[in-house]
């Protein structure tokens, strides 16, 4: 059994090197290499990957920002090995956790994808695990005025399954594209990430696209990992939350069997979250 770790790096050169290290510190029991895609940083991250050990971890300078699906899909094709892990290159693989996820992996051959129990740097959980979306659930989404106007709404909870037992191994929609290891022969039977997602959405559609042919998504409770989550796109902030938005719309063009009305909808509610977007983006920086 061999695996291929990839990271996708943006200007998170400190995160990358705490990332590759929780990896080398304490590698997987199986054969594996690792492959770096950087996506036109310029933070010395460059400068950093071509100080590694090249006998261990090769990497791919891109020239510019080709996004993060089609970063992953670089890793996959240079991959000759049996398993991919995604991770984000602000994840901290825990002793172990990488084992746990094969070996689960290698027992259940009818799972495509696994991810494990993610943790923000101080120990409180994240939730890795979501239903797929829907225009209902989008409307009541993580980051939505709705939910925040109605937190406890019980659409919101069926979305992003706040109320999972995370103790135990479930199965859901799918799990989030920070930690994600996938069985490369699934991977490339369905030609891995769509490219049309820029960043966001591109792991719900892979997971959505493995469980039409059948596979399932798993989740592992003793495979620990820890996420700070955003560290690349917190600096872009509007950006990024705009090309989230994008994203959900060719999510919903693609998957969601629309007709003119419910594209109209979509395109209408999209324009309403922009908006707010950019209009407390201009209100939060005339505060400053």
């Amino acid at each position: 059994m061999t695996l291929t770790v990839g990271i996708v790096n943006y200007n998170t050169k400190e995160h990358l090197k705490r990332c590759i290290h929780s990896i080398l510190d304490n590698p997987p029991k199986f054969d594996y290499n690792i492959i770096v895609v950087d996506n036109h940083s310029n933070d010395g991250s460059k400068e950093f990957l071509k100080s590694l050990n090249k006998k261990v971890i090769s990497y791919i300078l891109n020239k510019d920002n080709r996004g993060y699906g089609s970063a992953c899909n670089q890793i996959s094709k240079k991959s000759l090995s049996d398993y991919l892990l995604f991770l984000n290159s602000d994840v901290i693989a825990s002793k172990g956790a990488i084992d746990k996820l094969l070996s689960f992996m290698e027992e259940h051959k009818e799972v495509a994808v696994s991810t494990g129990r993610l943790f923000y740097p101080d120990g409180t959980l994240q939730l890795p695990c979501r239903s797929f979306p829907t225009i209902l659930r989008t409307v009541f989404g993580r980051e939505s005025l709705l939910r925040k106007i109605f937190p406890k709404n019980p659409i919101s909870k069926e979305y992003l399954l706040t109320d999972l037992d995370y103790n135990r191994v479930q199965f859901p929609d799918w799990v989030r594209g920070a930690v994600m290891l996938c069985r490369s022969e699934c991977f490339n039977e369905i030609n891995g990430f769509d490219e049309i997602f820029f960043l966001y959405l591109e792991d719900t559609d892979l997971c959505l696209r493995l469980r039409k042919r059948g596979y399932k998504i798993a989740y592992l409770p003793d495979a620990h990992f820890y996420h700070s989550l955003g560290t690349s796109t917190r600096k872009e902030e509007l950006k990024t939350k705009l090309i989230h938005n994008i994203s959900m719309f060719h999510y919903a063009r693609k998957n969601l069997g629309y007709n003119h009305f419910l594209l109209f909808f979509i395109l209408l509610a999209l324009f309403l979250r922009i908006s707010f977007l950019i209009g407390s983006w201009i209100i939060k920086r005339m505060r400053l």
